[in-house]
């Protein structure tokens, strides 16, 4: 009798019994001690590598019955060309994807049913069943735990990391405070201001953060991308340790249509020995709820609340980097991009309530144009801080920036900050705010040029600005406002019409599969309903 398998050519063999039974016996003690076999199986999947949370790491996964456990084993056996369908369910792991695709083969990694596969950085709950809590204060509470905590969530919401215990107890004690924690190696804190006991089933912790073994940047990732010609597709990466994607050695990279949350950086590539290049961003939603709520309230200050996250989108060098069509909500800083090469692009992205920087660029910014996008509630849309490089083009946006609390400060449409800047333009923007920007004589201005934008603004053009006669003015429109009418500026189209201001589209943002008006990870743009520069199509899109 004889058994068919293939070579690594893929060309048939034939196998004896005798030889077939080795074969198996082989493969079984591989299986028993925790390894797998890696037989030329691609044939048998046509295409597909199925991924479930109720599959066997053991399975070539050529089906949804014969699905892999684990989407690292996926990527170990997956072949240029083929995807692997990630099916519902909860995957508590980090994966290092070390092979990739060919040119028109791309390797891509997918949601069987968009945003219902979940990459997570929460720990496992059944290691909280031994933690024994014990009153440690007013509304604190404390336990002995195995690890230092970084990011803990009470009822689903993302609570406060205090530097200290002391800390703690101060904010714990204002009025207004949400749940916050502080935590050592040894010991947790946790402050419920409602009164509450921890409840297991309230409570989602993040699992330990491995020790960092290399120099810079991001060292803990959910997804690591050592490889060309990857796409990633329709996922959520939800309660992340430190950045959600990092790009490692990685070009012609795309990462659409996929939700954010929690990630200190969603896509990074800080760390990266070689600068990516070909990376195109789109279409995907990144959210740090309830970062911009914490000082909006007036509960923690300005201050506070920067230290505790980036919470970015992008943090990128690298050249021919494209960003478009994503949704960026209450994060730290929004988009981090200063390409050294190629030929850069964001565009058409809408990015609302941000606590420091919408846009912050810090490098060369070489060849990048920004246009298009629509910013709402940042606490400064443009930070130039410095651009060494460019030719850097900002251009076509619409900047909208209501009254902060005074303690928090008002926002500004530029930040010219850092050191020398150079090459910059700024053209046909459309900007409402308390005054144009911030800046400082130890950052000179060479070829930085204003023109032809529409300000509608409560003070006059040179406030604040240190470097203004540094600057080429041309063809701005101007109309001084007063406090009342800045208020009812994102309600009041009538305001920046006055300077040329007229409602732009977007086209479709976000994931195409999320609904945004019920979807909880889009729950900060509701409070816009009604802006006449955020309004929705009949498919529940937005097109400002």
């Amino acid at each position: 009798m004889f058994h068919s398998l293939s070579d690594r050519h893929g060309r048939p063999m034939a196998l004896s019994r005798h030889a077939s039974a080795g074969w198996v016996a082989a493969a079984l003690a591989l299986v028993a001690s925790g390894h797998y076999l890696q037989l030329p199986s691609g044939w048998l999947r046509r295409g597909v590598v199925h991924v479930a949370p109720d599959g066997f790491d053991g399975f070539v996964g050529q089906s949804r019955r014969s699905a892999v456990r684990t989407i690292q084993r996926a990527a170990q056996i997956a072949e240029p060309g083929e995807t692997i369908l990630i099916w519902p369910g909860i995957y508590r792991e980090s994966v290092r994807l070390r092979r990739g695709g060919l040119p028109g083969r791309p390797l891509v990694l997918r949601a069987a049913v968009p945003g219902q596969a979940v990459i997570s950085g929460g720990a496992d709950p059944g290691v909280m069943a031994d933690w024994h809590w014990r009153p440690d204060g007013p509304r604190i509470w404390s336990t002995a735990v195995a690890w230092r905590v970084h990011g803990l969530r009470w009822n689903g919401v993302a609570a406060y990391r205090a530097g200290s215990p002391e800390q703690l107890r101060q904010i714990c004690a204002r009025p207004g405070a949400w749940p916050a924690f502080s935590s050592a190696e040894r010991r947790l804190w946790l402050c419920l201001p409602g009164g509450e006991s921890p409840r297991l089933e309230q409570l989602e912790v993040r699992r330990p953060m491995p020790v960092r073994t290399r120099s810079g940047g991001h060292q803990v990732a959910s997804l690591w991308i050592e490889a060309p010609h990857v796409e990633v597709r329709d996922l959520r990466f939800d309660f992340v340790v430190m950045a959600a994607i990092q790009l490692w050695d990685a070009d012609h990279v795309l990462i659409e249509g996929n939700q954010f949350d929690a990630a200190d950086v969603a896509i990074n590539d800080n760390a990266s020995l070689a600068q990516p290049r070909a990376i195109r961003i789109r279409h995907n939603l990144s959210s740090c709820f309830p970062l911009f709520e914490w000082a909006r309230i007036g509960w923690l200050s300005w201050e506070e609340v920067y230290s505790y996250s980036n919470c970015s989108l992008v943090w990128l060098r690298g050249q021919d980097i494209k960003v478009d069509h994503n949704i960026i909500l209450q994060a730290g800083d929004g988009i981090k991009l200063s390409p050294a090469g190629g030929s850069n692009q964001a565009r058409q992205n809408l990015i609302v309530e941000i606590t420091d920087d919408a846009f912050e660029f810090d490098g060369a910014a070489r060849h990048f144009r920004v246009e298009n996008n629509l910013i709402i509630n940042p606490f400064v849309a443009f930070a130039i801080s410095p651009v060494s490089t460019g030719p850097l083009t900002i251009s076509d946006n619409i900047v909208l920036i209501p009254p902060r609390p005074v303690k928090v400060g008002y926002g500004v449409l530029l930040k010219l900050l850092g050191g020398p800047s150079r090459h910059v333009t700024l053209q046909r923007n459309l900007y409402l705010g308390y005054s144009l920007g911030n800046g400082s004589p130890d950052s000179p201005l060479t070829d930085l040029r204003i023109e032809a934008n529409g300000f509608a603004l409560l003070n006059p053009r040179d406030h604040g600005l240190a470097q203004a006669d540094q600057i080429q003015w041309r063809a701005n429109r101007y109309e001084i406002i007063s406090f009342p009418r800045w208020r009812q500026g994102l309600w009041d189209g009538s305001i920046l019409n006055a300077v040329g201001g007229r409602p732009r589209s977007l086209g479709p943002v976000g994931p195409a599969w999320m609904d945004l008006q019920r979807d909880p990870a889009a729950a900060p743009l509701r409070r816009y309903w009604g802006s006449p520069w955020l309004n929705w199509s009949r498919e529940a899109r937005i097109r400002p």
